[in-house]
């Protein structure tokens, strides 16, 4: 009832219910159900038109701006898809929508000594994505003798942890309109923290080990441990997610249905 969008995933989410052993375990997975975020359609406009106003907060111009998908040159990327949707919010977009760049490669050949560059992403987590992006930008854009470009970072989502560490590993302004903490190292207090970590790893601990060459010690509690609560509707789920709702493998050999996929 808390989380609409779960009425089509009664399988899945059985199966997860069941591989949880205890009281304790299916306490924590019913807290966590009931707090993810899913990303709608209102929800992403309501992002969307904050995220063009923030242009204007950051006093950018189209005649000296380009918006960047922090995506490689042959992928199909989150952030394109994004920043499709956000290209006729801003305004004036007659002016601004020749400024939106697909990926990173095409984007230094565009730019210019003097130029503000906004590299965008749908969702952020660690922070170091979009750090090693820009990092790629600058030493392109180096290649044609640019080396005087202002960055910005902008996201529709983004965790907390992530924000903070990419503002003082860039020294650049970062934006997001919805912003998370870490579901359970923030969503709990003393003691309570260690005793629901623990319990979460249980319940890791019937997951398969290895999965399309992925560990699964690389992603317990999420990616780089981000304990992460969120995913757009009908999309890719992001690695930063608990693993519990999205890998497919138990550590039995069977293969269960997930409420989320993540492909990739």
């Amino acid at each position: 009832m808390a989380q609409p969008w779960l009425s089509v995933h009664s399988d899945a989410l059985t199966d997860l219910w069941n591989i949880c052993d205890t009281v304790a375990e299916r306490n924590l997975l019913k807290k966590l159900i009931k707090e993810f975020f899913i990303l709608n359609a209102n929800r992403e406009a309501l992002a969307l038109d904050s995220l063009a106003d923030q242009f204007k907060q950051w006093g950018l111009s189209p005649t000296s701006t380009w918006i960047v998908a922090a995506a490689n040159k042959d992928e199909i990327d989150g952030a394109q898809a994004a920043m499709q949707k956000l290209k006729n919010k801003v305004e004036p977009y007659e002016e601004w929508h020749s400024r939106f760049i697909s990926n990173i490669p095409a984007a230094s050949d565009k730019v210019a000594n003097g130029d503000v560059v906004v590299i965008f992403d749908d969702f952020l987590g660690t922070g170091n994505k979009l750090k090693t992006k820009a990092n790629w930008l600058l030493s392109l854009a180096a290649k044609n003798n640019v080396d005087d470009l202002k960055i910005y970072f902008m996201s529709v989502a983004a965790m907390n942890f992530g924000i903070n560490y990419l503002r003082e590993q860039t020294q650049c302004e970062v934006f997001a309109f919805y912003k998370f903490d870490k579901a359970i190292s923030d969503g709990f207090i003393g003691n309570d923290v260690a005793i629901n970590v623990a319990l979460m790893k249980s319940i890791e601990s019937k997951l398969s080990t290895y999965y399309k060459n992925k560990n699964i010690q690389h992603y317990s509690l999420g990616y780089k441990m981000s304990e992460a609560l969120y995913c757009v509707e009908n999309d890719n789920c992001p690695n930063n997610v608990f693993p519990i709702f999205w890998w497919p493998h138990l550590r039995t050999g069977r293969r269960v249905k997930t409420i989320l996929r993540r492909a990739g």
